[in-house]
């Protein structure tokens, strides 16, 4: 019956085992199971449907991962491309694809973001050759943040290139369509800055044309905090509204099924002009099937459709399948359905309000994932402005199509239009004054997300089914099973946790122990808003809302420029720890060589150096030198110190288990004494892309040849150290494992599956007991 679905099914799964490199492992145990499948119930033709699509998966995947501009990165090149888009109007960015590279022209197209700077203002639906540069590698390798070359890949972009001053228009106007959708946009961009109020022209300008690049930063936080953010994506909201007001239209003049016809030509011809955004696109599809079951007098199979919808644009581009966007916009269509069908209530007012609560529920473990932000008055929002976002709309379009041809007679409607957008405007900031919105949470972990699906269908079940006698019992194993798993065994887990998070050039660290959070260093001189946008999300997507002490090793920007964007967050600083006092800091307590700290009996730390009222020309041989001591295994922090240091403290130094190199790596740092002092079995060095010959290969070499493992942030991404016990487990982001770090996961799901069994087997045995 949903063998659409079971398609889709096993070609996602086929997307997301390529990308974490697991496609032979998910290919094989699929292919053993069809097999048996095809021999027990002889459906080989569904069987080899299903292996057809999962193939094409990986062979889609490759494709798309591809490209000749990845060649040429951190290098200039001659392209010639077709300007397709500016990304906002007056900005000095496009949208654009290029089609030849050094005079030669390449096979496929391939698109790009180019920046032109000040000095260069192309026409859209031009092509240009000039000579760029073309970005390097933009890959944050931190699990779970944002990475902006995922997010090109998932929007099919390829590059992002930097024109030099020579750029020139070689020709204009290269295609008939581009033009006509060129020519819609900057009309209705005229039509509303002219009429209106510039912020509140921006307000119908991103509604109409579906691009929140018109609206101020600011602005959008707030709608995004009000749970209002998915009107300003054109999406199945605006379909439905267009297709209904279109057919009110037509019904006067024209017989029902002409009207349906036309209702989705008009449909159509306006994804197009707005350039088919991935939100409207899932909803033209949907539309489209449904368009097509009452023409054709065929039954309408909603969860068929929303898997055909999503089957079709995941092989247009396989990527987005880890889009914000398109899992909001599909997990949202899949709420309405399923709420629309086992969810009843008796009056309309309640039926919106649930069907709201429904999907902002079912929505949820996206949303936490994506922006660790629940708008919980998100529900109220919706039932007060949606009705008058549906105005403004409709209240849009009829001006502009007004506008082309009676502009006169419109100015009193524009003044009026003008009035209610600065009223919404209004309000929006008003709620961001709102002493409550929502609740930051921290991203689920995909058992998690499994546990919440599965408690949310089951209580579904149960609403459906008043006379099941096993709901009490039912309710008490999913609470017991959640309390254990993830209440209890976290308050009992005494491991010790290391997080080396890749920041560029800098350092970042975390420490958990039990209730005990540490960060040891925050800061970059690559990434500028390193705090904002890689410290602060890191912390909330980890549940870390509370951090007992920051260890400031030295006050060069590296290790503290991210230090203000956590103290001015969310997140709670109890202490603030350095060797120095630092004049922007109040609150800055001095450590010095000799001072302990006790946790328990596991955990202690020790600071080894600077010396008290030690005074010193060079900050970084100022840096605090901490070492960790936990059940016997021994960690060294020595921050930025150099040979003067090093040359100090050495004599005391007995070996490590893991030690975060100092100074990055450099050859004024990790002396021959000093490495054969602390021999660490891993050495961790921390840094990005410079001009200071970071990491020298001396240094590695002097750590090689005591036996350590070296990782580095640089190659190796995030680098997360578990000691458990008497063992030591790492993983990387670029997914290195310790040979032992499966136990790990062994532990868990032993774990997990026991307490489940036991409780299934409670259950099954005492079906007649009563709480």
């Amino acid at each position: 019956m949903y063998i659409i679905i079971s398609i889709f099914t096993a070609y996602a799964f086929g997307i997301i085992s390529y990308e974490l490199n697991l496609y032979g492992y998910y290919f094989t145990a699929l292919l053993a199971i069809l097999i048996y499948n095809s021999l027990i119930n002889k459906k080989y033709m569904y069987n080899a449907v299903i292996i057809a699509f999962v193939i094409l998966s990986y062979i889609n995947c490759n494709y798309n991962s591809s490209s000749v501009l990845s060649q040429y990165k951190n290098e200039s090149i001659v392209v010639e491309a077709k300007v397709k888009k500016q990304k906002k109007s007056g900005s000095e960015s496009y949208y654009a694809s290029v089609i030849g590279i050094n005079n030669t022209p390449i096979l496929n197209e391939e698109n790009i973001i180019l920046y032109t700077g000040k000095y260069k203002n192309f026409q859209e639906n031009s092509i240009i050759k000039a000579r760029v540069n073309v970005a390097g590698s933009q890959l944050n390798k931190n699990k779970m943040l944002f990475n902006y070359e995922n997010y090109l890949r998932s929007k099919k972009i390829n590059a992002t290139v930097f024109a030099d001053e020579d750029a020139y228009v070689i020709e204009e106007n290269y295609s008939f369509l581009n033009n006509i959708s060129s020519k819609f946009r900057k009309y209705t961009e005229k039509t509303f800055y002219y009429n209106l109020n510039k912020k509140n022209a921006e307000i119908i300008l991103s509604i109409i044309l579906g691009d929140v690049n018109y609206l101020e930063e600011e602005l959008y936080d707030n709608i995004k905090v009000m749970g209002l953010a998915h009107i300003f994506a054109v999406s199945g909201t605006h379909i439905v509204l267009m297709y209904i007001f279109l057919l009110n239209v037509f019904k006067f003049v024209l017989s029902r099924r002409f009207s349906w016809l036309l209702s989705w030509c008009i449909i159509w011809f306006y994804g197009f002009l707005i350039g088919f955004p991935l939100s409207i696109m899932r909803a033209l599809v949907m539309f489209t099937l449904l368009f097509g079951s009452e023409v054709l007098y065929r039954k309408y199979n909603s969860l068929n459709s929303i898997g055909l919808a999503a089957l079709v644009l995941t092989i247009y581009n396989p990527f987005w399948i880890f889009d914000a966007g398109f899992l909001l916009s599909f997990s949202a269509a899949l709420s309405f359905i399923i709420y629309g069908k086992y969810i009843k209530t008796k009056t309309t007012v309640l039926r919106t309000v649930y069907m709201y609560l429904f999907l902002q529920i079912f929505t949820l473990p996206v949303i936490v994932y994506y922006f660790n932000f629940v708008p919980v008055m998100g529900v109220l929002y919706n039932l007060l402005l949606l009705p008058v976002f549906t105005f403004i709309m409709i209240y849009g379009f009829i001006l502009l199509i007004l506008n082309s041809f009676a502009h006169i007679i419109l100015i009193i409607p524009f003044n009026i239009y003008d009035y209610i957008l600065h009223s919404l405007r209004y309000i929006i900031d008003i709620s961001d004054k709102s002493a409550f919105n929502g609740l930051i949470m921290p991203t689920l972990s995909l058992c998690q997300t499994i546990f919440f699906y599965i408690t949310l269908f089951y209580m579904i079940y149960i609403h459906n089914n008043k006379k099941c006698n096993c709901k009490k019992i039912g309710i008490f194993a999913i609470v017991s099973l959640y309390s254990i798993t993830y209440i209890a065994f976290p308050m009992m887990d005494d491991s010790l946790y290391l997080n080396i998070a890749d920041v560029g050039q800098g350092l970042f660290t975390t420490i958990k122990y039990k209730g005990l959070n540490m960060i040891c260093d925050c800061g970059s001189t690559t990434n500028k808003q390193m705090g904002e946008y890689i410290a602060v999300p890191y912390l909330t997507k980890r549940g870390i809302a509370q951090v007992d002490g920051i260890f400031i090793s030295h006050w060069d920007e590296d290790h503290y420029s991210g230090l203000n964007d956590i103290l001015n967050s969310h997140i709670k600083v109890n202490n603030i720890f350095s060797s120095n006092s630092n004049e922007n800091y109040t609150n800055v307590q001095k450590l010095n060589a000799g001072c302990q700290m006790k946790y328990d009996d596991n955990l202690s730390m020790e600071i080894l150096w600077p010396y008290k009222d030690l005074s010193l020309n060079n900050t970084n041989n100022s840096s605090l030198v901490i070492s960790l001591n936990y059940k016997g295994r021994r960690i060294l922090l020595p921050g930025d110190i150099e040979e003067e240091a090093e040359y100090a403290i050495y004599n005391g130094l007995n070996a490590y288990d893991i030690v975060l190199v100092p100074h990055h790596g450099s050859n004024t740092s990790s002396t021959v004494q000093f490495v054969d002092a602390v021999r660490p079995k891993i050495a961790v060095l921390s840094y990005g892309r410079n001009f200071y010959g970071i990491p020298h290969e001396e240094v590695i070499s002097r750590y090689r040849n005591t036996g350590s493992k070296i990782f580095s942030t640089f190659e190796d991404g995030e680098i997360n150290i578990v000691l458990k016990d008497n063992n030591l487990y790492y993983n990387t982001y670029m997914n290195e494992k310790s040979d032992n770090y499966y136990k790990l996961y062994l532990i868990g799901i032993i774990y997990k599956l026991s307490i489940f069994c036991f409780l299934l087997f409670w259950m099954l045995k005492g079906e007649s007991y009563e709480l």
